[in-house]
């Protein structure tokens, strides 16, 4: 049997009789969004001859576009991220990426997943000579077919639910019994005693006992009423309870396991459904709120529906549907919703908080650029003007990154050095 312990607020604190105690579970989720992407590009290797870099096709609902690059230098074909936004490292949410090429046998020189970063690295890249070596497996009619596969961060979202789990409530006594009557209920052959009028207030079962306890009743002495449907220490909480009225709280014993907790609250919500006793009903479901866990919340969830227990009803299932994804596969799920299936349409509709969540992107590189520029100039071993000129605009975008000012400026004066690297480098070509 669980042991409760009553306490009564003092005259001293009064006013610091706890009035709220909010209990909230947040979920957060990520959406992502996949994107398939598969590039073939006839005539290989007559392309190969004529251009260095060639870029691909808009790509459906993205923001940039795949470049194709020529090392002729280190003999390597090089695939890179190509920008088509003016701020890509607020608006490209690339996670991971693979990539592969499909030969006539299949997938082949497939990538792991890899993490995106916006540097210079190729996404993919791959060398000539071995796709010369294996052209009629790698590349059949002449036509590289390559895949990329991306992993993009559609939003961050947090789901939440929360519930006050206090309710400090009066009941005011609506009966015609003075109000120094008292009326002694025996269980198991002990004696409560309460106040007719706290009692009837409290609940219209006792109150309808309480009228027909006028004389005796098989050998009953006047004005006691035998309980035989509850146990004593529960019917003593209840009796506690309108005795106490808004200064009522009890605690477990530090001994009291959670199970016992949870089974001591179950018999006292029993007691309650069957009394009518509404105010402690509340408080009873709102106490069981505190104990729902994803392990338990389905055998909460048949206690609420036995005893009508509304508050924690609607509790247990916006907590299912909270954490849906661990629960919908358990064997005790499946068989209540197989037993009442209308369970399954109140939790999909059950309303739920959810906020966008906010967060700073991770960035394991200072530079922020999503071409492939600096890498040919390294390729091509072109160390003046051009360079420091290019070195410069991305440059300037770490610094408007870093300091989150002047962005619209900052960009705009590093496209601006970004274009005299081009003019510089086509003024050396001619």
């Amino acid at each position: 049997t669980d042991i409760v312990r009553i306490s009564e607020t003092s005259t001293e604190y009064k006013d610091r009789l706890l009035s709220k105690y909010d209990l909230h579970h947040c979920r957060t989720k990520c959406l992502i969004r996949k994107t398939n992407f598969q590039w073939s590009i006839g005539s290989f290797w007559k392309i190969c001859d004529f251009m260095d870099t060639l870029t691909s096709s808009n790509i459906e609902g993205e923001c940039y576009k795949i470049d194709m690059h020529i090392n002729r230098k280190n003999d390597k074909l090089c695939f890179f991220i190509n920008s088509t936004v003016f701020n890509p490292e607020e608006q490209i949410n690339i996670q991971r990426y693979n990539v592969y090429i499909q030969g006539i046998d299949g997938a082949i020189l497939c990538t792991v997943w890899k993490r995106f970063y916006f540097n210079t690295d190729p996404l993919y890249e791959v060398c000539l000579q071995t796709l010369r070596l294996n052209k009629t497996i790698y590349l059949p009619n002449n036509t590289l077919s390559i895949h990329f596969t991306f992993e993009t961060f559609e939003s961050i979202s947090h789901i939440s639910i929360y519930e006050n789990i206090l309710d400090k409530k009066e009941f005011i006594a609506m009966n015609n019994f003075a109000s120094d009557s008292i009326v002694t209920f025996v269980v198991e052959g002990n004696r409560l005693c309460v106040n007719k009028s706290l009692a009837c207030a409290a609940s219209p079962v006792f109150n309808e006992m309480l009228k027909k306890c006028n004389k005796d009743v098989k050998g009953q002495a006047k004005g006691e009423i035998e309980i035989s449907d509850v146990t004593y220490d529960i019917f003593k909480i209840v009796i506690l309870y309108i005795n106490g009225g808004d200064v009522f709280e009890f605690n477990f014993d530090v001994n009291n396991d959670t199970i016992s907790q949870i089974n001591t609250l179950t018999h006292l919500l029993a007691a309650c459904n069957t009394y009518h006793i509404k105010n402690l009903k509340v408080i009873c479901e709102k106490r069981l709120i505190a104990y729902v866990t994803k392990d338990n919340v389905i055998s909460c969830l048949n206690i609420a529906i036995v005893f009508n227990a509304v508050y924690l009803e609607s509790y247990t299932k916006k907590f299912i549907k909270l954490h849906l994804d661990d629960i919908k596969s358990t064997t005790q799920f499946l068989e209540t919703i197989k037993i009442n299936p209308k369970i399954l349409s109140d939790i999909y509709n059950s309303e739920l908080f959810v906020e966008y969540a906010s967060y700073v992107k991770h960035n394991d590189t200072d530079l922020l650029m999503s071409s492939y520029e600096n890498y040919v100039l390294q390729c091509s071993g072109e160390r003046d003007l051009c360079t420091i000129l290019i070195s410069s605009s991305y440059a300037v975008i770490t610094v408007v990154n870093r300091t989150l000012s002047l962005v619209s400026v900052g960009f705009v004066t590093a496209r601006g050095l970004m274009r005299c690297a081009r003019l510089y480098r086509t003024a050396n070509v001619v």
